[in-house]
């Protein structure tokens, strides 16, 4: 049934006007005092978004002026003497029913305000612009300020909040008067904007988190015409955080727990399962996507909406690598491979360096992760983990750029950390059918060097208050295996022109190179020179250096110092023989004690 179907309550002259001086003038105007210069401050909103706990905190400030009027027709429906038998009744309709008398008994408080120039705060759904025209003019004919306080929430938090007030209040609301408040506002706001019908335009979240203000000033909005209505539109479709789509389906289930409560009635939980469909398509074009995690509580929404995906690709991602890329006849691609705290980013600007004038494009998974907007909280919540929840999303935003690269035939240098050879391997296939030289380089390094690299960046980044990961042993060893993996089979891979082993202390170990005809120009001997590379001994230096930043680590990071113990006893055999701990000397043969033989008896 539609709202326009339902009759009407109505009481009679004399009633109403009784429960208006007797009942609701008294109870809502005590404690109000004229001001000089009254102050109106509308709080408007579709049902659902929160309005009344707005409205409560802005009360309480503006009553400090000496007392304020609380104005709204919902806060006269307990004054109608049939209200609750009309809830009992049926109380989908209650509140349709007694709607002219409430109303009217908003109108009559209204006007007895402006008459006595309290100051007022009017809760109110402004979804009649005319409506909102002629209270505007009366208002300012009585020497009022006007500010409107716009509450504005995603459609689905206000469909469902709405849901849950009705199950725990019978305060109904349709679906077709919740949508005509949601729109009904937008044009009204429009004509605020154009007519100037109101001082300042503050418009807020559910929370009072503020989003946009703008006032009147030498006959102008000093945000622009037409910019309340923007904010309202971008902030009701803006992707919600992982955290918001938690919580949203937290209210989710708890209306659905609720419609299952003894009280709740079948004929209730018929009219509340349309609307929570509603809230959860609403919902979809905002809120982040599921996924599964190992633990508690076993689901994570860290994967962006396809809306905020692509927004963010076409913004941010897109314009940052593609806009300046110069196409290229003999495009080249170097991919330069090592485990973490390999200098990888050091050795790919010695390579850029090396390739004056080219204007080649860096792409490095870290990189396009920064674009992420959950990176930095992934990082401070969860430092120890590798950023699985939002792997996803990254990749794509590499792959696709990647692609675009390869068309547009562009130089790249490619900084990695393997995940596989196959993927490694593959990566250089693509270039190379794209008409692309694809050269690699191999970066070894000792193990202790690149797990301290890794614990001195994180201990860098901590103290100057950035949020970073501390790279895990498992993930770095993993790597680390890839890397030899990989330094076996790619001299033999047709797909790279040329390899090069790079040891510890930045010059090359070996380099082999495939010819036109494709033999290669030297003996395979990739794998052997990295792991020779690898236990290169330190050198007095070296060492010195090493122990020293060793002892600074385990000030800046006690809590990490058993890795760091594990990374030092990895550095001890490749130490000259001052820097090793002493070891004891190897047990002597063994020799039998002399023991008497028993005497015989």
């Amino acid at each position: 049934m539609r709202d326009s179907d339902v009759a009407p309550v109505l009481l009679g002259e004399g009633e109403h006007r009784a429960i208006l001086n007797n009942l609701i003038l008294p109870d809502w105007t005590r404690g109000a005092v004229r001001q000089e210069q009254p102050v109106l401050i509308v709080v408007a909103g579709p049902p659902g978004s929160s309005k009344t706990a707005v409205a409560d905190v802005i009360h309480a400030g503006l009553g400090q002026r000496g007392g304020a009027v609380r104005i709204g027709s919902d806060l006269y429906k307990h004054r109608h003497p049939h209200y609750s038998a009309l809830v009992a009744e049926n109380d989908r309709t209650a509140g349709v029913r007694v709607r002219p008398d409430t109303r009217r008994w908003q109108a009559e408080v209204e006007e007895y305000v402006r008459r006595h120039g309290f100051d007022a705060v009017v809760e109110s759904a402004a979804a009649d612009p005319g409506q909102f025209r002629a209270d505007a003019l009366a208002y300012r004919a009585s020497g009022y300020r006007i500010e409107l306080v716009v509450v504005i929430a995603a459609e689905a938090l206000t469909q469902l909040r709405a849901v849950s007030r009705y199950l725990r209040e019978h305060r109904h609301v349709s679906w077709e008067n919740h949508d005509l408040c949601a729109r009904g506002l937008l044009e009204t706001l429009a004509v605020i904007e154009a007519e100037q019908l109101a001082d300042q335009v503050t418009v807020v979240g559910p929370g009072i988190d503020f989003v946009y203000r703008s006032e009147v000033v030498s006959g102008a909005w000093t945000g622009g015409n037409g910019a309340a209505v923007r904010a309202v539109r971008t902030e009701r479709g803006r992707p919600w955080s992982a955290r918001q789509t938690a919580a949203f389906s937290t209210e989710l289930y708890e209306a659905q727990e609720q419609v299952h409560q003894p009280q709740v009635t079948r004929d209730q939980r018929l009219v509340v399962a349309g609307p929570i469909e509603r809230a959860r398509a609403l919902a979809e074009p905002v809120r982040r996507i599921a996924q599964v995690r190992a633990d508690a509580p076993g689901v994570h929404y860290h994967q962006l909406s396809r809306s905020e995906h692509q927004w963010l690709y076409d913004e941010l991602i897109a314009p940052s690598y593609l806009d300046s890329v110069t196409s290229q006849e003999a495009p080249v691609a170097v991919i330069v491979v090592g485990e973490p705290g390999a200098e990888v980013s050091r050795t790919a600007n010695l390579v850029q360096r090396a390739m004056p004038g080219r204007a080649p494009v860096r792409l490095a998974y870290q990189d396009f992760e920064a674009f992420h907007p959950d990176s930095e909280q992934l990082c401070s919540e969860h430092p120890f983990t590798d950023g699985a929840e939002i792997r996803s999303d990254v990749e794509a935003w590499m792959a696709r750029i990647t692609t675009a690269l390869r068309n547009l035939r562009a130089h790249v240098i490619v900084e990695s950390h393997p995940g596989s050879v196959q993927e490694m391997l593959g990566e250089a296939a693509l270039y190379v059918s794209a008409g692309f030289r694809v050269d690699m380089v191999l970066l070894s390094t000792r193990a202790a060097d690149s797990r301290q690299a890794t614990a001195r960046l994180h201990a860098l980044l901590q103290r100057q208050g950035v949020p970073s990961r501390y790279i895990s042993r498992t993930r770095h060893d993993r790597v680390r295996h890839t890397v030899a993996q990989l330094a076996r089979t790619a001299e033999t891979h047709p797909a790279l022109t040329s390899v090069l082993v790079l040891g510890p202390d930045g010059n090359a170990v070996h380099r082999n190179e495939r010819t036109t005809s494709g033999a290669l120009t030297r003996p395979v001997r990739a794998a052997a020179a990295l792991t020779r590379a690898r236990v290169q001994p330190y050198t007095l230096k070296e060492a010195h250096c090493f122990l020293t930043t060793h002892r600074a680590l385990r000030a800046a990071l006690p809590q990490h110092r058993d890795d760091l113990h594990h990374t030092l006893a990895l550095a001890h055999p490749l130490m000259p023989a001052v820097f090793r701990p002493p070891c004891l000397p190897r047990p002597g043969q063994a020799l039998y004690l002399p023991v008497p033989l028993p005497e015989r008896l």
